[in-house]
């Protein structure tokens, strides 16, 4: 999301340090700013008041996160690294004016804006009408196409997104999140590194997807 010339000019602030579970930011909290993910790996989530929640999108080195603050007075949503991480705070103000000065930049940001709204309703709408497996193909498919490296096995997402983050992604236990995947281990559709990362045949994915939709 929203690269070129003046992000790296906003990068080149000072950045913080996020650890693994550490919070940006909270929801609820004032909004004035958007932040940079310098380094590592994001999570934008939002928690019901029975505490369920509900990880809306996994920002990598280079996103933009937290834009709603140019329309909403408080968060909401939360932030946090899923992941050692760095982001730069990017105050609302200075960007505005940034954004002013540079018509080019302004419409990246505000197209970068409009896909993640799209991104958000697209998750919504899955949410809605497919079923676990269905929502789960879909999403190792956009993680291996945001995270991924080609190797010989196929398409191997470069971080680890653990099986009780799948299940936030998706809107599933973890046992059902579990059981999927040995599904698609199983056909050959996914394996996994040493490392534990996930090695996805995009192709054979997509195809299965295909297939359930259709259903």
């Amino acid at each position: 999301m929203f690269r070129g010339k003046l992000c790296a000019e906003l990068g080149r602030r000072p950045a913080r340090g996020v650890e693994a579970g550490g919070y940006v930011y909270h929801m609820g909290e004032p909004s004035r700013s958007v932040y940079l993910v310098r380094s590592g790996l994001i999570k934008t989530s939002m928690v019901s008041p029975g505490g369920q929640q509900l990880t809306l999108h996994v920002h990598k080195s280079g996103d933009i996160f937290g834009e709603l603050c140019l329309c909403l007075g408080e968060r909401r949503e939360q932030a946090v690294g899923l992941e050692r991480s760095e982001v730069v705070e990017i105050p609302v103000d200075l960007l505005i004016v940034r954004l002013r000065e540079d018509p080019d930049a302004a419409l990246a940001f505000a197209s970068a804006a409009c896909e993640h709204l799209a991104q958000a309703y697209e998750r919504l709408r899955s949410l809605s009408v497919e079923p676990a497996m269905g929502r789960l193909t879909r999403t190792l498919l956009d993680l291996a196409e945001d995270l991924g490296e080609t190797t010989p096995l196929g398409t191997q997402i470069s971080h680890h997104i653990t099986q009780e983050e799948l299940a936030r992604l998706i809107g599933a236990r973890r046992e059902v999140v579990s059981s999927l995947l040995n599904q698609l281990r199983m056909a050959g559709l996914i394996s996994y590194t040493r490392r534990g990362l996930i090695i996805v045949n995009r192709q054979a994915v997509r195809e299965l997807l295909d297939s359930i939709s259709e259903t």
